[in-house]
């Protein structure tokens, strides 16, 4: 445990030594420009909706098979956040505005703390998706966009750092000593394939124009980033709605029975 935190604390304070990371100036960042169906950016917002399909059949899912034990509102929440951002992300697409694209990337640091919280349940125990911590990771995208709107006013830009770490921390806790550990979850190759595809998607997303002219115009890297955004979302709603259901909670009148049916057993034992 103290192993862990240290090895975050560790690469929370080399982001920081790195220095500001800002944002991209121009709306128009990404390699491919083209409107598709009268959209702007036409691929970059199309390429959302497989991630918005898999999101939404996490959320439905949950909604009618009680799986995920303890982890179980943890998952709600992760999908349900991954919609808004991508919800988020494609309006920001089409109005070509800085402030949405932005504020996706605020939602999407929420879904990567919630994501690792329900990975480290697994594997060190329920208290990890305990109400206040969720609320915590809920909360931990708003306050790195409230620190990105303070550094672009006392700096003028704003500062990514808090952001990016959050969004990379689902990658960082891989080669920590949890990973090793028996997970009461997803199995460690679900956990594998979810990471690899986020991990690509990450490294895909910053080879945007070098994607743009591989494929000669063809597709940027940005829509291709989505599609396996989608992937990674799509694979943990399938291996999590594929878990065997909870069992259900006993009522009153039934535990009240079975402590009934113990006291009378243990009497005959005993005058036995």
């Amino acid at each position: 445990m103290a192993l862990l935190g240290a090895m975050l604390f560790a690469s929370l304070m080399g982001l920081l030594a790195w220095g500001p990371i800002g944002y991209p100036v121009a709306v128009d960042r990404h390699a491919d420009p083209r409107a598709v169906l009268g959209l702007a950016q036409g691929w970059n917002v199309l390429s959302l909706l497989p991630l918005l399909g898999g999101s939404a059949a996490g959320v439905v899912g949950l909604q009618r098979r009680r799986v995920g034990g303890p982890r179980r509102l943890a998952w709600r929440l992760f999908f349900g956040a991954a919609m808004l951002a991508t919800a988020v992300g494609g309006f920001g697409h089409l109005a070509r505005n800085e402030s949405g694209l932005l504020l996706a990337q605020v939602v999407t640091a929420s879904v990567c703390a919630l994501l690792s919280l329900i990975y480290l349940a697994e594997r060190l125990g329920p208290r990890w998706v305990a109400p206040g911590l969720l609320a915590a990771a809920v909360a931990s995208g708003p306050l790195g966009g409230l620190a990105c709107a303070a550094s672009a006013a006392w700096l003028g830009g704003p500062d990514l750092r808090w952001l990016l770490w959050l969004e990379f921390l689902p990658v960082l806790l891989a080669p920590l000593g949890v990973w090793g550990l028996r997970s009461d979850g997803l199995r460690p190759r679900d956990w594998t394939v979810a990471l690899l595809w986020f991990a690509t998607a990450r490294v895909v997303d910053g080879a945007d124009g070098w994607v743009w002219q591989a494929s000669g115009g063809a597709i940027g890297g940005h829509a291709v980033h989505h599609l396996l955004l989608a992937g990674c979302v799509g694979w943990l709603a399938w291996r999590v709605l594929r878990q065997r259901d909870d069992a259900p909670s006993a009522s009153p009148d039934e535990i009240a029975s079975a402590l009934a049916a113990s006291q009378r057993a243990a009497s005959l034992t005993t005058s036995g």
